[in-house]
């Protein structure tokens, strides 16, 4: 048996001291054995119930000790036995100016062990945290990719990467966030690939967070963010290893958070917003369709409630007639107006689309898109609604599902609102009035140093093609990209 390390100071917390400030942690647990020579060695094990492998602690670690009959002088560090019989191996904790450190090291599932004859304490590494094994990931759908996602365990979700990514360029830098939570945050970034500014700037930026607990890669994100307050996301936020590894051979960045399923990849813009993970597996032609399917969802979502308020309401004489007539008279007998008659669809949209989440997975799209439409013709019945009302919105919502990006979406759905109010106090002025305001609000935004909007604001006319359009493998440089 070794034990390395020397012995503590003086100032060091004493095992009565630890074990008091422990007192109300009931499922810390305490055991105690005796071991040397005459049993006059008493060594005190604490560990976090559920946190370590029980297997372990008694079938390896107490027979071991029970077994041990040597004289305290071998757990110095110069004992004469060969490494074939040193079978267990303690590590020395250095506490430092607070214990912060020994609690955070008992709580990951380390045995903190004390020794009658000897200051201080050691740990000995036998923790098996609660755990779940890698599945899809349910935040992107994959048809054609791999199908492991990021788990809950740190780990594990470095591992996903690395298998992937099998070179020493892909440096990993390893963090401690939350005075109390003491969650480990790891930062990811391909050398020779990212540029040494950005990375620079991720290390100081997490290294300002002064926080008491870290929940998640969601609080992350807004303490990572330029602007915390920002109405769109500026970083993507993704749970699938193979999105990860592609962003990083593009220049970014990752950060993991232990206790997420999912990884923070910045400098974020619109156009890695608007991008799936599946696109890398799909044929270049129909990705490139599908982009701009996603733009125009997203030009179709923001806009087009906005807009056919201002031509239905205020600029009438902008509407064919042929059309004009059928719309109004699909309004006759309406008890309510047109704008309140799209607030009202609208709502109900997204009432359904945010019961379509809470629901199981099997039923929640289709209560979502489905459902919206089932009630919304039963409104057409009632007379509460008009049939082109019913299209409008059910556009706008169907719109919106093409969308990847689960924050990007929910951003959309209020700014929506905003322009639709605009619109119905100023007509088609106050639709422009409203997307211009976004789109000028959108250019002020940076990542990272990035444009929101790059390559579109500042225009790089070379850059637009890759960014909107996917080309084939055979015209993709190896170089440093931007994706």
């Amino acid at each position: 048996m070794t034990v390395h390390g020397g012995s503590g100071t003086n100032d060091e917390m004493t095992v009565e001291q630890f074990k008091d400030c422990l007192r109300e942690c009931r499922d810390v647990i305490e055991y105690t054995v005796t071991v040397g020579k005459d049993k006059q060695l008493e060594v005190r094990m604490f560990y976090c119930d559920g946190m370590i492998d029980n297997q372990q602690f008694h079938l390896g670690l107490l027979p071991q000790l029970e077994k041990w009959d040597e004289q305290p002088e071998p757990f110095l560090e110069n004992v004469e036995e060969g490494p074939e019989k040193r079978t267990l191996m303690f590590t020395y904790i250095k506490q430092g100016p607070n214990s912060a450190h020994l609690y955070a090291r008992l709580f990951a599932g380390s045995v903190i062990i004390s020794f009658s004859d000897r200051n201080g304490f050691y740990e000995y590494n036998i923790a098996s945290q609660p755990a779940r094994t890698p599945e899809e990931s349910t935040m992107e759908l994959s048809l054609k990719g791999p199908r492991d996602g990021f788990v809950e365990q740190l780990s594990v979700n470095l591992a996903l990467v690395r298998k992937r990514l099998r070179t020493p360029n892909m440096h990993v830098e390893y963090r401690k966030i939350g005075s109390e939570s003491q969650t480990e945050v790891a930062l990811l970034y391909m050398a020779g690939q990212a540029k040494p500014e950005l990375i620079e700037e991720a290390r100081r930026r997490l290294d300002a967070i002064d926080i008491p607990s870290l929940n998640g890669a969601g609080q992350l994100e807004e303490l990572l963010s330029d602007k915390p307050l920002a109405f769109f996301p500026l970083l993507e936020y993704i749970g699938r290893p193979d999105y990860v590894v592609q962003s990083l051979m593009n220049g970014r960045f990752a950060v993991l958070v232990d206790g997420s399923p999912a990884a923070l990849i910045g400098p974020g813009n619109l156009m890695l917003l608007i991008k799936s993970p599946e696109d890398t597996h799909l044929p270049y032609y129909f990705v490139s369709g599908e982009r701009i399917l996603r733009l125009l969802g997203l030009a179709l979502s923001l806009c087009l409630p906005g807009f056919w308020i201002a031509l239905s309401a205020f600029n009438t004489d902008q509407i064919p007639f042929t059309l004009l007539a059928t719309v109004t008279i699909s309004r006759i007998g309406l008890p309510i107006s047109a704008t309140m008659e799209m607030f009202l669809m609208l709502g109900m949209f997204e009432v359904f689309r945010e019961a379509g989440v809470r629901l199981p997975r099997a039923v929640g799209q289709t209560v979502s898109v489905v459902g919206g439409l089932i009630v919304g013709d039963a409104a057409i019945r009632a007379g509460i609604t008009s049939p082109t009302m019913l299209v409008v919105s059910a556009v706008t919502a169907v719109s919106t599902f093409t969308l990847v990006n689960q924050s990007l979406i929910g951003s959309i759905s209020i700014i929506r609102y905003v322009i639709l109010i605009l619109s119905s106090l100023l007509g088609i002025f106050g639709f422009f009035v409203g997307l211009f305001a976004v789109l000028i609000y959108m250019s002020t935004l940076e990542s990272f140093g990035r444009s929101y909007l790059e390559p579109l604001a500042p225009i790089h006319f070379k850059q637009w093609i890759p960014a909107l359009l996917q080309k084939p493998w055979k015209l993709r440089s190896g170089k440093r990209g931007r994706a």
